[in-house]
């Protein structure tokens, strides 16, 4: 079975049309929607609050009710890669255990989790909750799978490893069938602005200074605009691919996206990996038909037929070095319309730094 981990808009009619695609099919299965309040305390995470559906502790404990009601289960969000230490302050630990002593009270029994140190605190509780460690761990390696399997129940591998199969086949042989992969990362691969980023989301919350400046948003947009090859760097997978990673053993796989609360859009794009079928724009599905930004490229899936194939059976195919293989260049030239695709990064790069606030 491929059990699927959604983001949640929080709307009790998109669980029961999931429960009716879970019961059409014997071999896809919604298991888990994620998410997280936005009022209270403690509400850092790995996005802009502000992006985020809106929902108290009360309204959760009513959606946790329903989710049980259609067998679907609910994972809290609660992995900001930084709390600015108050992790380690007495004090602050004792209101950390009390909310999530409350979180536990209305159902919640399963939790995403950046911080080693979090996770640590919450199994001293006692309390029954499953813990899965978030992408923002980076578990790229059999070493940091080691680790955090006495921590966690389940990890979210890093996203920057998607093509790397050798690896995932070990992460996957190391730590059983609880392995999961997100399937539409938009972000580029090995992104140097990556921890920067988390960093800047997990503080971005009610309680904290926004920011003005968008400086991060800006600055993916103007590296992705750089070269229109960076389309096929992204870490996403086709629905078409789903096999090859459950061949090395995920049997979790995971969409991103709990800022796009159009759960038809969000049900649409369950159905095409359900397919492991897609007729399309690649990059209007990975970003659950609701665009990056007013910039987007278009990628024709069904040109890109075969082209993880050769990641999958020849691990030493990409080194990296992009101007001495043309292996991505042949998929561009038949997936994009290149020289449209040019003008629009060109249009891209002068709207941001025309109007970059940072810069400014």
């Amino acid at each position: 079975m491929y059990y699927f981990c959604i983001p949640s808009d929080f709307n009790c009619k998109t669980l029961d049309k999931i429960s009716q695609m879970n019961a059409q099919s014997n071999k896809f299965n919604v298991y888990e929607v994620y998410g997280q309040i936005t009022e209270g305390e403690f509400i850092g995470s790995g996005r802009m609050t502000s992006m985020l559906p809106k929902i108290n502790i009360k309204e959760l404990e009513v959606y946790i009710n329903y989710c049980r009601k259609e067998n679907i289960y609910f994972n809290y969000v609660f992995n900001p890669s930084c709390m600015g230490n108050i992790e380690f302050n007495k004090e602050e630990i004792s209101r950390i255990k009390d909310f999530i002593t409350s979180l536990y009270e209305i159902g919640v029994d399963s939790m995403t989790v950046a911080l080693p140190s979090i996770m640590e605190l919450i199994n001293s509780l006692n309390l029954k909750i499953k813990i899965k460690a978030s992408a923002i761990c980076e578990i790229n390696s059999v070493h940091k799978a080691v680790f955090y399997k006495n921590l966690a129940d389940r990890i979210v591998i890093d996203p920057d490893i998607t093509r790397k199969f050798d690896i995932i086949g070990n992460i996957c042989d190391t730590f059983d069938s609880k392995v999961e992969i997100i399937v539409n990362n938009v972000c580029m691969r090995n992104c140097p602005y990556k921890m920067f980023h988390y960093n800047h989301e997990s503080h971005c919350h009610n309680n904290n200074t926004e920011d003005e400046t968008n400086y991060y948003f800006h600055r993916c947009a103007m590296q992705k605009a750089g070269d229109i090859g960076n389309m096929l760097k992204l870490n996403w997978i086709r629905p078409e691919d789903l096999h090859y990673y459950y061949r090395k053993g995920v049997k979790y796989f995971k969409l991103q996206g709990r800022q796009n609360t159009n759960g038809d859009n969000l049900l649409k794009a369950i159905q095409f990996y359900f397919n492991e079928n897609y007729d399309g724009d690649l990059l209007e599905l990975i970003t659950l038909f609701s665009p990056y930004n007013s910039f987007q490229l278009k990628l024709d899936n069904k040109k890109l037929d075969g082209y993880i194939d050769r990641f999958y059976n020849n691990k030493n195919l990409c080194n990296e070095v992009c101007h001495e293989c043309n292996y991505c260049s042949e998929f561009i030239a038949k997936s994009m319309n290149v020289d449209e695709s040019i003008s629009i990064n060109d249009r891209a790069l002068n709207f941001y730094r025309k109007y970059d606030q940072y810069l400014k």
